[in-house]
């Protein structure tokens, strides 16, 4: 193989070496970043109860408990204040956002990938 490629410049090496990808590889990506897309969209309208998060007050405060516990209740209610009520909704947004990335990605590699 090696012999054939001798006379060649880096071009036709590169033509030689890299097969042409068949037309549904070249589509794959683009559909399964719409199907990301999708999904992720569809999280963030339905918004599926198995997602939420509880209210922490619910439980309860620690009033009169040991220490250790008034602690962990302490803790418990200053993480809820930045932790998500509904996780789906941060999920459909990571599926919404790679989708995006990677039809841009494809769809700029086809703009500048090899003319068939």
């Amino acid at each position: 193989m090696f012999k054939k490629l001798r006379n060649k410049n880096l071009h036709e090496i590169k033509e030689a070496a890299l097969p042409v990808p068949s037309k549904r590889a070249r589509l794959s990506p683009l559909v399964y970043g719409a199907g990301l897309i999708a999904v992720g969209v569809m999280l963030r309208k339905v918004k599926p109860e198995v997602g939420t998060a509880p209210n922490p007050l619910q439980f309860g405060a620690a009033r009169g408990a040991s220490k250790r516990l008034r602690s962990a209740a302490f803790a418990r209610d200053r993480a809820a204040n930045f932790a998500p009520s509904n996780i789906t909704d941060k999920l459909g947004t990571s599926l919404v956002l790679g989708g995006i990335a990677m039809v841009t990605a494809r769809v700029l590699d086809e703009a500048v990938g090899r003319k068939l």
